[in-house]
């Protein structure tokens, strides 16, 4: 005995049956590499802010998953910090100047608009500065500031603002110099972020994850 057997299908059946395969197999995998994404980056902030870094600095560590607005058995996570110089805080080492790094003193005013002072702002924005070389010691870039009359006689200054500098630049009245910036020959970072050990251990866990998103029911 004898059979013939022949399997027929309507065209594009076998298409869409591997299609509704393969669909909850990248929803669960762009939804187990999107929780892996927040999970870093949640826990990556966290760490930032138990090292001291400030809110500003921890919301710069983003996390970008691709496709962004569709499900793919490719879905891959980007996790990055939008501050250039960021890893020197991961790795540590030092920074060298050419030939100096010109760091701003405490008393000089943090930030000129939204950007952090740096000399090469000041001069751009406010006015020129000069060095102040001292025998032994590390040299200082200085500014005229605009003070008063009873201010210049008394040397009592006051607290050195972005106004007080721009009289200071272009006024006319009386002045005095203060010193802004201090040059080194180069700093050490030491190492105060675990970014990478908290992205491995995350890691991990993405075939937790995966099993997590493929039956959410449990």
């Amino acid at each position: 005995m004898a059979a013939r057997l022949r399997y027929s299908y309507d065209k594009g059946a076998f298409a869409k049956a591997m299609t509704s395969i393969k669909d909850p197999i990248a929803a669960a995998g762009t939804g187990a590499i999107r929780e892996l994404a927040d999970i870093v980056k949640r826990e990556g902030r966290a760490d930032m802010a138990s090292a001291g870094f400030s809110k500003r600095f921890q919301n710069t560590f983003r996390g970008e998953v691709y496709p962004s607005n569709r499900d793919s058995i490719d879905a891959a996570a980007v996790l990055y910090s939008k501050v250039r110089y960021s890893n020197i805080f991961e790795t540590g080492g030092d920074i060298s100047g050419s030939p100096l790094l010109w760091l701003p003193l405490p008393t000089a005013p943090k930030r000129i608009g939204r950007q952090k002072m740096t000399p090469e702002l000041y001069i751009r924005q406010i006015g020129p500065l000069f060095t102040i070389n001292r025998p032994g010691k590390p040299p200082l870039l200085a500014a005229n500031i605009g003070v008063s009359a009873r201010q210049k006689a008394s040397g009592n200054i006051g607290k050195i603002t972005n106004a007080k500098l721009r009289r200071g630049a272009t006024g006319t009245g009386a002045k005095q110099a203060v010193p802004l910036f201090v040059g080194i020959p180069s700093v050490s970072i030491k190492d105060k972020l675990q970014i990478r050990e908290i992205t491995e251990r995350a890691a991990g866990r993405l075939g937790e994850l995966y099993f997590k998103h493929l039956n959410p029911e449990g």
